[in-house]
């Protein structure tokens, strides 16, 4: 089990990240594409740009964020996936790696949905996190959310968790029972 585990962990996307007031550049595994984003002014409530550039692209605009990003390199072919972070919420979009993009992004609204339906029911969502894993040859998230259960305004918060696995082709999010080798713990809620 440990072996499929440490496997599993190995076989994880490639990602790096960018934060919008120090900029950065985070290459594709082989080094063909990258994703960028310059540096912005943190006292004038700028917002970031990631841009990607590639084989004949340069500098396509894929997306606006106020303070970080991770780059996700899946070793499923053509696509990029970026998390915007904030202070308590993660959000995953899927973009085609070209000119121009294919497809309608659904993964974000497929999770939100899913989630939904899930117990135990909360009013209001104080924290969400995603982990990246493997499930068969597929990329998988953990979603973890937290918040007030339904029906309170104030107390302790209640917690739940989903597994999705991505469909990058169809741009999709799948539930699923498991994602072999995300994890979310006391360090990822620090981020």
């Amino acid at each position: 089990m440990k072996l499929l585990i440490a496997l599993a962990i190995a076989l994880a996307p490639a990602s790096d990240g960018i934060s919008a007031f120090a900029g950065g550049r985070v290459k594709s595994p082989d080094g063909a594409w990258s994703v960028w984003a310059a540096a912005t002014n943190e006292d004038a409530n700028e917002v970031a740009v990631a841009r990607l550039n590639g084989p004949g692209v340069k500098n396509r605009e894929l997306m606006r964020f106020a303070r970080s990003i991770d780059v996700v390199w899946p070793s499923e072919p053509g696509r990029v996936m970026l998390v915007q972070r904030t202070e308590h919420f993660a959000t995953l979009y899927v973009f085609t790696l070209g000119a121009a993009e294919t497809g309608s992004d659904w993964l974000q609204s497929d999770i939100e949905r899913a989630m939904a339906a899930r117990w135990p029911r909360l009013a209001s969502i104080e924290n969400r996190r995603i982990a990246f894993g493997r499930q068969g040859g597929a990329t998988c998230v953990l979603v973890e959310e937290t918040g007030l259960p339904a029906g309170r305004a104030a107390g302790s918060v209640d917690a739940r968790r989903g597994a999705f696995r991505l469909d990058l082709a169809a741009k999709r999010a799948m539930p699923v029972r498991g994602c072999l080798g995300a994890r979310i713990d006391a360090a990822a809620a620090e981020r």
